[in-house]
């Protein structure tokens, strides 16, 4: 019985931990496109604010947009066109929730 309770709390926990915001893609191509996905978002998914930090600055998003097809949101975040990448993430409000997103770790090869 134990061992059965231990494995309900395991799969739990990792599903628990799936739903989140993770980085998808990023594109230069005329401004810097960020892409990012939700797995488990709310059919009313809003993002409120988005900032690119990136070089030690900080970079709000021009255009922010947002599609939820049964339960999983695709984020679509552009910035002003960056050249250098260094100690990039992303800060997204949804809902009111403000969530980091590291993207630098993507970005090394």
């Amino acid at each position: 019985m134990k061992k059965l309770i231990m494995l309900s709390l395991l799969v739990m926990s990792t599903l628990a931990a799936s739903a989140e915001i993770k980085f998808q893609s990023i594109d230069n191509k005329g401004a810097t496109n960020v892409m990012l996905t939700d797995t488990d978002a709310p059919d009313d998914a809003k993002i409120t604010d988005a900032v690119l930090y990136c070089n030690g600055k900080k970079y709000r998003a021009k255009n922010i947009r947002c599609n939820v097809v049964a339960g999983v949101a695709v984020y679509r975040l552009q910035f002003k066109r960056l050249t250098v990448f260094s100690g990039c993430k992303v800060t997204v409000t949804v809902n009111g929730k403000k969530t980091t997103v590291d993207i630098q770790k993507h970005l090394t090869h």
